[in-house]
């Protein structure tokens, strides 16, 4: 008759602020079929969200038995990240290609692209101050060539606990706001797209993120685009 399970030493467990607690639990059993059954009391009263199973030198199997959730009503606590870059738009999107196109000379072809010079006006050149030896040498338009600029893209993120997903919840998406929860900046002249949220189970509670994306620079998101929005 095989030896009967055993708890093995090396449990680990976390917590993070929210109170949002990670178990996992080694257990060793000399017979396959006791890898799936195997298993005392959940840990701090958690529930089991997975096992995984690994053979070891001596035949046995190691059983690692992961709980996870949290003990009590999960802390009023939300964790905040940012994701930002920068992307490339076209140029004739620019909030200020009027200004730009009359700055450095750009003509609008018939494929409604804009091109650049490769030099630049003289009324822009000798606007610069610069003598005329100066200026020959500074005459290079430093547009000429370009089709993109770089624009600031930002996802702010907001993720929280909670035993139930609140009935509520879809119902900001597509909507819009001028601040952002814990009074974090938002670029003038910007505002924020609600974005749809995402929804993880996390043993007994679920992990919620709620997402907004940032408008375009000197823009807000016009009514007529998330006015669209089916929800």
């Amino acid at each position: 008759m095989s030896a009967p399970p055993f708890q093995m030493l090396g449990l680990t467990a976390s917590r993070d602020e929210r109170g949002l607690m990670r178990v996992s639990v080694p257990w060793n059993c000399k017979d396959l079929d006791a890898t799936m059954t195997v298993g005392g009391s959940p840990a701090f009263g958690l529930p089991e969200t997975g096992r995984q199973v690994n053979q070891l030198e001596d035949a046995s199997y190691q059983v690692t038995i992961t709980y996870e959730g949290a003990e009590d009503e999960p802390a009023d606590e939300d964790t905040y990240e940012f994701d930002s870059s920068f992307r490339e738009e076209p140029i004739e999107s620019h909030p200020q290609i009027a200004r730009i196109k009359k700055r450095y000379g750009g003509t609008v072809g018939d494929d409604g692209r804009i091109t650049f010079p490769e030099t630049l006006p003289r009324a822009a050149s000798e606007g610069t101050g610069l003598s005329g030896a100066e200026r020959n040498a500074e005459e290079r338009n430093p547009l000429f060539g370009q089709t993109t600029y770089l624009v600031l893209h930002a996802v702010f993120r907001r993720t929280f606990l909670k035993r139930r997903v609140p009935p509520d919840l879809l119902n900001r998406v597509g909507t819009t706001c001028e601040k952002l929860p814990g009074g974090l900046p938002t670029p003038g002249g910007r505002n924020w797209l609600v974005m749809p949220p995402r929804v993880a189970r996390r043993g007994n509670v679920y992990e919620i993120s709620e997402e907004w994306m940032l408008s375009k620079p000197g823009e807000k998101w016009p009514e007529a685009i998330y006015g669209l929005i089916e929800r």
